[in-house]
């Protein structure tokens, strides 16, 4: 099948199941879905930031410690010592019952001659409290109580809620500009509890009651957990005065989560929107493009809708649209098949028509693989093979493909720098042999021929692992770090002579020191003595700090980036001006902005550094010369980063005799979580290692 017709295919069979699963989505499964949206509602919830209200008590009255009829009296008494105490107000969001022709107790008349009083609507208290308004509880089908309304119709007229009542009733405090008519309901999460008084302190005369004038009094009988009437979605257990407590919070506080009228029209295009954005662009994706788009959104989609409820306190559901991306997602894999292994069996079938003399069908073949060295290899064979059979004008354009696509020729490609075919150059300096290799690039041992002085040089293939506007900003960041390198002069600093790009390389020259990288000394077996791993690192925080005063961060120290000299006992840092390098690309294959096992916490987070950053670095380089193996130890790098992020490694003198305990305390410091609780620079650092190696 044509590659076009596969694609038309998929998305017709894309479309078809996208119908399908949003018929589901608000049909059959619907319930499911307000289901999952009300738990993922009270995992976040439960920890979104409280506001309690400003000075505010419980006082309850225990209805199991009096009769029924000293209920209402007590009622009285603790109003009356609440008028005496000054209290801004008193809520009765629960009054004792009364029946329409029980007589109003006589203390009723005067409930609020000094001090304003709020109780329910329909009660027999309603039409002397200075306002009411309509308690309601009304639990989800769980059992959880997430709703409450703020208006409701009583004939013919809008009242409001008590909370909302006793908002607009309070000259003190600024009603929320979220909540109108418009908004019928507001959102609990959770409850900042708030303190209780006892009724048998209230009463009596010989207390001291200064502490509640000017405070809001909720009055119930409804004592905490016992009289609860509610599960809030934080799993807490209220009452009604807690209930109200907490949505009079809310609105007095401005921070109601409500779900405006627009919410309702975005629950419903988001998943339409997002099933077309996923039939349009994912079938015709590789399983590696649709695996990564796919993630992306659901993320986005969660944090987008974790931001409107802890940002804006916006309640929305996006349940359904995470389901259809990632649905079609799914189906999308599936139709699209291996595509890794659809291309070995290009290759495979290329190599066939090669091997028997079909040109023209192996270059098909050989079309659809991705560039890469192999492949340039075999296509350097189909030009020659070509040009044996007298067509020049194929061979032609086999290499033109390869420079097309490839971006170098081949020859450059396949053997620019391999010492085994005798000296080459690289600039003007002459390669004498390869020294050392790293994820970043290989080292090789050259020659200025102008000086006749030997450098290190040090090669990345920065023409392979950027391309475009990529490798423009990639050539800029790289000689600017190369030129901060070059500014630095310590004796412990290797010195940068000189950068430049050469056969899609980019090299950068340095002084050549004979000696061994530090990696050489964590093996158990052939660790320093510890005063000599100590001083090391002493000098290696020493030129750090240089480093730093000089506005330059290395970003990568660890062992094999630490040369040491046993014969002179010298050490220098290198790779400086190399690491900042790949900043924007550090998920191409071959290239890794430092060594995840050495990172700082704050370098694992994408954050911004500072030098301190290197010290925690330093601290993982001297506990692995110590003990030898690095403190955080993982099989996969998730493991790792949890480690290093929130764990503290085993003290090294637990690990090793003859190591002091001071030298745990330094390690302590260096390696603290964060940036702040470590040394502050590096020549502190230095002193401190210095001190310990005195008495090691």
């Amino acid at each position: 099948m044509k590659p076009q017709q596969k694609q038309k295919r998929n998305r017709l069979i894309a479309l078809s199941f996208v119908s399908v699963l949003l018929i589901l989505v608000y049909g059959p499964l619907a319930q499911w879905f307000v289901a999952a949206d009300r738990m993922l509602y009270d995992r976040l919830a439960t920890h979104l930031p409280n506001k309690p209200l400003d000075n505010a008590v419980i006082v309850s009255i225990d209805p199991s410690r009096i009769s029924q009829g000293s209920l209402v009296d007590t009622y009285g008494r603790v109003i009356a010592a609440l008028n005496q105490a000054r209290v801004k107000r008193i809520i009765m969001a629960q009054p004792p019952e009364m029946a329409d022709n029980e007589n109003l107790p006589g203390w009723a008349v005067a409930v609020n001659a000094n001090v304003p009083v709020y109780a329910p609507t329909r009660h027999r208290f309603a039409d002397l409290a200075t306002r009411n308004g309509f308690v309601e509880v009304r639990s989800d089908s769980d059992g959880v109580l997430r709703r409450s309304e703020l208006w409701q119709l009583n004939d013919g007229v809008m009242s409001p809620s008590l909370p909302l009542a006793i908002a607009f009733d309070n000259h003190d405090a600024t009603t929320s500009h979220r909540v109108s008519s418009e908004e019928d309901a507001i959102y609990l999460s959770n409850y900042e509890e708030l303190d209780r008084v006892k009724v048998d302190d209230l009463l009596d005369e010989y207390k001291n009651k200064s502490s509640l004038a000017g405070a809001t009094v909720f009055l119930d009988s409804a004592p905490a957990l016992v009289g609860a009437a509610a599960i809030l979605p934080s799993g807490q257990f209220v009452t009604v005065s807690e209930i109200t407590a907490a949505l009079l919070a809310d609105v007095e506080k401005d921070r109601t989560i409500i779900a405006p009228s627009w919410v309702g029209a975005m629950e419903w295009l988001a998943p339409i929107l997002l099933a077309i954005v996923a039939v349009l662009f994912m079938p015709d994706r590789s399983r590696k493009d649709i695996a990564v788009l796919a993630g992306v959104a659901v993320v986005m989609l969660l944090l987008l809708e974790t931001l409107l409820l802890y940002v804006l306190h916006v309640r929305i559901d996006l349940g359904r649209p995470i389901v259809i991306f990632a649905g079609v997602a799914i189906l999308s894999i599936w139709l699209t098949g291996d595509a890794k292994q659809e291309l070995k069996d290009a290759f495979k079938k290329g190599n066939d028509y090669l091997a028997a003399g079909r040109l023209e069908p192996a270059f098909a073949e050989f079309r659809r693989c991705p560039p890469s060295e192999t492949v340039a290899t075999v296509m350097y064979k189909l030009s020659l093979a070509f040009e044996e059979q007298a067509k020049p004008e194929r061979a032609e354009a086999v290499l033109e493909w390869m420079k097309r696509t490839q971006g170098t020729p081949v020859a450059t490609m396949t053997g620019s720098l391999d010492p085994s075919k005798g000296p080459q150059r690289l600039g003007r300096y002459v390669i004498e042999r390869r020294i050392g290799r790293g994820a970043m690039g290989a080292v090789y041992l050259a020659k200025d021929p102008r000086i006749n002085r030997p450098v290190a040089l040090k090669a990345i293939p920065i023409e392979k692992e950027f391309e475009d506007e990529e490798l423009k900003e990639a050539r800029l960041r790289f000689y600017r770090e190369a030129e901060s390198a070059g500014r630095l002069a310590h004796p412990n600093i290797i010195t940068v002579f000189d950068a430049g790009e050469d056969k899609g390389l980019a090299y950068i020259a340095m002084e050549y020191v004979p000696g061994t990288p530090l990696k050489a000394f964590t093996d158990p077996t052939k660790l320093l003595a510890p005063k000599r791993a100590l001083e090391l690192c002493a000098s290696t925080a020493d030129a750090l700090d240089y480093a730093h005063n000089q506005g330059v961060i290395h970003r990568d120290i660890k062992p094999a980036n630490l040369m040491y000299n046993p014969k002179e006992g010298s050490l220098k840092i290198t790779d400086f001006g190399v690491a900042r390098m790949t900043d924007n690309n550090s998920t191409k294959t071959g290239i890794v902005l430092g060594t995840p096992m050495y990172m700082s916490p704050e370098q694992l987070a994408a954050e911004d550094l500072t030098g301190l950053s290197d010290l925690f670095s330093l601290g993982v380089t001297l506990y692995e010369l110590l003990a030898g193996e690095v403190p955080f130890k993982a099989t996969n790098i998730a493991i790792l980063m949890t480690k290093i992020t929130s764990e503290d490694p085993a003290p090294i003198s637990q690990r090793r005799a003859g190591i002091p305990p001071s030298v745990d305390a330094v390690l302590a410091k260096a390696l603290a979580k964060r940036p702040e609780d470590r040394f502050s620079c590096g020549a502190e650092m230095a002193i401190a290692l210095r001190n310990c190696a005195r008495y090691s």
